[in-house]
């Protein structure tokens, strides 16, 4: 291409989101700063909901900490995927077993699951041919039966 007609495209672009430029920053990349965006938080927002979820926690929690929770309850929030994280409650399930029970195709359920296991909500191990999956630690099974005893509570 020409330098002429390069030169007279005008590219305009729009961010999705607000940019997140914090006072302190001086042109260094924050990795807070980052995450808090990717939240859609100002610098301000994110600081107050690290400072009251590790009030509230008692652990001593990053906005990556932020984060990661927050794509869990995003990811237990959608009910296929919710389905597959109760099915593995019970006992190690394949994926084959999983999509039957589910209704879903295999495809969507491969992709589901390693949408969970990315998370930790599930782990897979191999036996032979097949991949089982189960959940990964005892926290996400206690997360999931206290929200069915919340909504079930009178």
């Amino acid at each position: 291409m020409s330098q002429s007609k390069a030169k007279s495209r005008k590219v305009e672009v729009t961010p999705a989101r607000p940019v997140v430029v914090s006072a302190n920053n001086d042109g260094d990349d924050c990795q807070e700063c980052d995450t808090a965006a990717r939240l859609g938080l100002s610098t301000e927002q994110g600081e107050a909901v690290t400072r009251d979820a590790s009030r509230a926690t008692g652990h001593n929690l990053s906005l990556p900490d932020i984060e990661a929770a927050a794509k869990i309850f995003a990811l237990l929030g959608d009910a296929g995927r919710l389905q597959l994280v109760l099915r593995c409650m019970e006992k190690p399930q394949t994926v084959g077993e999983l999509a039957e029970a589910s209704g879903m195709s295999q495809s969507l359920t491969s992709h589901h699951l390693r949408q969970l296991r990315d998370q930790r909500i599930l782990a897979s191990e191999r036996n032979g041919r097949h991949i089982f999956y189960q959940i990964d630690d005892e926290h996400i099974s206690r997360v999931v039966r206290d929200v069915f005893a919340h909504v079930t509570h009178d």
